[in-house]
């Protein structure tokens, strides 16, 4: 279990001197969170939402790679296994991009459900794709200057932090959990770039899809609530057939 301290002792430890990181450091520190991850989850919501601060797309895939390498869900909060684990050494690069883009459960061989391959699809769809080195201070563990007696002046990171932040598709669904209109929901997703997977796709059908997931996510939700546990319980992985298929969505 990854906690947003280790990521700064690890990660960001060596970087805390100057606000302009180089190329290499900023690619080490890329490195020193797949490192962690790959066969590790977060301790929870905030400490996925502050990596997202540190990376890009890119170096995001790169992760779900190794997490998928060492038989984990590609989405950092979860410590299972994707529901259909492979060998990605038994395949070329052209066979695994046909199969993910033509089989309408490939999403099984790198999450363990149609959930969390949503919740990473809209975490993923928020990153930032400029270079982290770009992204002057945003590794500063102490981002506040202080004048000669101390005194704490401003906080430099604030603007940073803010063209960064993200919102997780877990909260999204939280709170939207007490609408009625369900369609409302599906034109948020769209504005955020969500979109059918295949292009072949009929809208209306894969909107009829997305309201169904969407309806029995947000129901899901509400018991929990309604139970009150200490933590937002799990949500049961799907079965192959369970909504229709695969193709229909976005």
């Amino acid at each position: 279990m990854t906690t947003i301290q280790d990521i700064q002792q690890i990660a960001l430890g060596s970087y805390q001197k100057h606000r302009q990181l180089s190329i290499h450091e900023a690619e080490m520190i890329s490195l020193e969170i797949i490192g962690l991850l790959c066969d590790s989850y977060c301790h929870d919501e905030d400490t996925l939402k502050y990596i997202a601060r540190l990376i890009t797309t890119d170096v995001y895939m790169d992760l779900i790679d190794e997490r998928n390498l060492n038989k984990k869900c590609g989405y950092p909060l979860c410590n299972k296994a994707p529901e259909r684990i492979r060998d990605p050494f038994n395949m070329d690069d052209v066979t695994r991009k046909f199969l993910w883009e033509n089989n309408p459960y490939a999403y099984l061989s790198r999450y363990c459900s149609k959930f969390h391959f949503r919740c990473s699809q809209f975490f993923r769809l928020q990153l930032s794709d400029e270079a982290l080195f770009a992204r002057t201070g945003i590794h500063l563990i102490d981002k506040h200057v202080h004048d000669s007696k101390g005194d704490d002046l401003t906080n430099l990171n604030a603007i940073q932090e803010e063209k960064y932040k993200i919102t997780l598709f877990e909260e999204f669904l939280r709170e939207k959990a007490s609408e009625d209109d369900i369609k409302s929901l599906i034109v948020g997703l769209k504005k955020l770039g969500f979109q059918n997977e295949h292009a072949e796709d009929n809208e209306v059908h894969g909107d009829q899809q997305l309201e169904e997931d969407l309806s029995k996510w947000l129901s899901e939700i509400k018991i929990v609530e309604d139970e009150k546990p200490p933590l937002l319980g799990d949500f049961e992985k799907e079965d192959d057939n369970d909504n229709g298929n695969m193709n229909s969505i976005f």
